[in-house]
This record gives structure tokens, C-alpha cells and sequence, in this order.
């Protein structure tokens, strides 16, 4: 059964209507969806419902909701602070990263992966990755969406999350934990998140600054990984720690 994103879609209500283009396109062009088609849909925030299409045209379609459900929503929620690499790699990691249950993607502007794009370009990429997460979300079958948050620094991002999530820090520099083991002793956090390095590293000062904060230096290992491979590999583990069926 097909899955459209219905961001207005209201339980409490005995249809909903789908105005977004593209969906509207795809129902209509693309899968020929006619009055009666059963779909499903979501509205991105744990709410599902399963419905027939009661009419449809480029404009809208209206659906009458044959059954809802509200998603439990697994705990610890896990935010992923990525420093963003070249090229389309990072779009990658939002589709991967949603697949495997993140709540919110921070991109990271760090010293070694300085952004130099326009407040435009800057306004459309953000667009484009939270078309990426819908449609991951979609695909996994998610009842929700994450966040494409606003391009951050490591220090703002920090101290953004600071007063009320357990933050990681992948590192083979210092003192640190294998990642299991600190989930170990970070057994019931409400949130926690991951920042993850860029290909030249973070600085000596951008871990400093971070240590200083109390981020947990953690180990993916010893070998030395790709962003993208350190970034799905610590919410991997999180995932299978944490959301134990």
C-alpha cells in the first residue's frame, strides 16, 4: 500500500487531504490512483492512518480514514551532528541515518569543512535534505520524519544541546570508551547525540571545547573511517543498544 505524507492529518477527524505537489503527482501521474485506491498515510509526527481515496485531482485529494494508529516512539531519540562532506555523500547519510531511527540531523560547519555557500543555496539544500528524510521515512515505513536542522557549528551545537542530551564524540585522539561500553554507563538517556568529524578531523580546539563540555569521547574502532561510515556506524549501535526488540 502506497504511503503519502499528510502533514494536516488529524485522527481526531474522519478524512484528511493531501495538497503537497509532488505527492498529488505521484498518486495521480504516477500510480494512477483513482477514488477508492486504498493508501496509506502520515503526518510525520507518530501518527498513521490507513484510508480510501474519496477524490482527486492536481489541486488536492481527499481521503476518508478507514483506521489510525499512534506510533510508540522509541527512546533514547538520537540526534546525529554531522560535518558535512563533498559532494552529494551527505544525502546519503540523511536517507541511512533515517532508515535507522535518527529524530533530528544537525549539518556541521566545522574549521576543516568551512560551508561557503549563499543564505540561498544554504535555504535549498536544507529543503532538498529534508525531501531526502520524507522520503527515506516513507520508504522504512517511519511514522516520523526528522529534522533537517539549520547548518550549526561544533560550539553551537554543543551548547544547544548540552542542558538536556548525552553527547558522543568519536575520536582517536585522548582517552576514550568503546561505544558500547559507554552506552553501558549511559544506560536511560532521554536523548543523545553524535558528533561526527569531518574527513581532515576536528581540530585539537573543537575537541577540546567539547571535552571541556562534557561530550564522551567514545571508539568506533581502530581503523580510521570515512564520515559517512563513522556517522551510520554510531547510530547503528545505538539503535541495536538501545531499541532492543
Amino acid at each position: 500500500m502506497h504511503r503519502s505524507y499528510c502533514p494536516n492529518l488529524d485522527l481526531n477527524q474522519q478524512t484528511a487531504t493531501i495538497t503537497d505537489k509532488q505527492e498529488l503527482h505521484h498518486l495521480k501521474n504516477v500510480l494512477r490512483a483513482k477514488p477508492k485506491t486504498k493508501i496509506s498515510l502520515l503526518n510525520g509526527s507518530g501518527q498513521e492512518a490507513e484510508g480510501e481515496i474519496i477524490s482527486i485531482s492536481s489541486k488536492f485529494a481527499e481521503v476518508k480514514i478507514l483506521s489510525c494508529v499512534t506510533a510508540e516512539l522509541p527512546k533514547p531519540d538520537i540526534i546525529l551532528a554531522c560535518a558535512m562532506p563533498k559532494k552529494s555523500k551527505f544525502e546519503t547519510i540523511i536517507e541511512k541515518a533515517t532508515e535507522l531511527g535518527v529524530s533530528s540531523i544537525i549539518p556541521l560547519n566545522t574549521k576543516r569543512t568551512e560551508v561557503s555557500l549563499s543564505p540561498e543555496r544554504l535555504t535549498n539544500k536544507i529543503i532538498r535534505y529534508q525531501a531526502v528524510a520524507l522520503n527515506a521515512a516513507k520508504q522504512s515505513k517511519r511514522s516520523t520524519i526528522p529534522t533537517i536542522n539549520p547548518i550549526s557549528t561544533l560550539e553551537e551545537t554543543v551548547e544547544t544541546l548540552m542542558k538536556d542530551t548525552v553527547i558522543f564524540i568519536p575520536s582517536l585522539l585522548g582517552k576514550t570508551l568503546n561505544i558500547l561500553d559507554s552506552f553501558e554507563k549511559n544506560k536511560n538517556p532521554e536523548k543523545i547525540a553524535f558528533l561526527i568529524g569531518p574527513e581532515g578531523d576536528f581540530t585539537e580546539e573543537e575537541y577540546n571545547f567539547a571535552h571541556n563540555n562534557n561530550c564522551i569521547g567514545i571508539s568506533l574502532g581502530k581503523t580510521i573511517l570515512k564520515v559517512e561510515t563513522a556517522a551510520l556506524c554510531a547510530v547503528a549501535c545505538a539503535n541495536q543498544f538501545y531499541w532492543k526488540q
